[in-house]
């Protein structure tokens, strides 16, 4: 069993028309969605209220959910092209090892793994990975948020990265931005500093890069066009390698399987996109 663990997040998401949607955002629905059909998983979580919370439930999945006093909420504008660009308006609650410990522990028991879906620096602090990674648990870590730091507006990358920060991860994703700022790039050596046994560099439409024992391969994937919305792909992959991994994979084909799952994702999201867009061209 997996337990992916992360902020509940609201999303004011700006479309490319100007249109304002307010959602669900965060990587538990993301990764839940991903996982729903692949392999038995948990969903842990805390921030936002039941409403916001719902497509969580929608996957079918156990939930979860701890108490908290903030919710964190990002603004997010999406450019049309798969790109977009996000800025933190509110911080939520970190993930505590009083957390672990409490109502997190029976959820927990079953779990072979826990997939962290990070928002900003130390919403997962060492304490809370260490006591996650108890027992033999491996720790997958998206090192998105690690490369954050904790304050509001614009999101912007910045490293370097402590490997003290990095304490039971096993398995570290990165994307190209977050990689270039924390270990200058595709550098498998540099990699190896971090004390990470697995690192993997996202590289969107092109695939991804493994990087254990000093070494790098490169992993390809049949790129997805002309989606507009590519918010949570990373969550989906993670959760995917994991599931791989889990499974008995090695690194470099988890990896190929997480690639090509994610992009499934994607693909059958641009079918649901098409008719929308479609529509407002329309002005329906």
């Amino acid at each position: 069993m997996i337990a992916v663990i992360g902020q509940s997040v609201l999303d004011r998401t700006r479309w490319p028309d100007g249109t304002i949607e307010q959602r669900l955002g965060g990587a538990p629905v993301f990764a839940a969605r991903a996982l729903a059909d692949v392999c038995p998983a948990v969903v842990l979580t805390h921030g936002g209220d039941v409403s916001l919370r719902r497509p969580l439930l929608d996957t079918g999945l156990e939930v979860v959910a701890g108490p908290s006093r903030r919710t964190t909420v990002f603004d997010v504008s999406l450019f049309g092209d798969g790109t977009w660009a996000e800025s933190i308006s509110v911080l939520g609650d970190p993930f505590t090892e009083e957390d672990v410990r409490g109502w997190m522990a029976p959820a927990l028991e079953p779990c072979s793994a826990v997939v962290c879906g990070t928002q900003w620096r130390d919403d997962f602090p060492p304490e809370t990975l260490a006591a996650l990674a108890r027992g033999g648990r491996r720790v997958y870590l998206d090192g998105q948020g690690p490369t954050r730091p904790r304050r509001l507006g614009p999101v912007r990358v910045e490293g370097p990265l402590d490997p003290a920060t990095l304490v039971g991860v096993e398995v570290l994703k990165l994307g190209q931005p977050e990689a270039e700022a924390v270990i200058g790039g595709i550098d498998p050596l540099a990699a190896a500093t971090l004390g990470v046994p697995v690192v993997i560099v996202t590289l969107g439409e092109r695939g991804a890069v493994v990087m254990t024992g000093g070494k790098a391969v490169a992993v390809p994937v049949e790129p997805v066009l002309g989606l507009a919305d590519t918010v949570g792909a990373g969550d989906a992959f993670l959760a995917l390698v994991a599931a791989a991994l889990e499974g008995g994979a090695d690194p470099v084909t988890a990896v190929r399987r997480a690639c090509d799952g994610a992009a499934a994702h994607l693909r059958a999201r641009l079918l649901a996109e098409q008719p929308a867009i479609t529509a407002v061209a329309a002005g329906k």
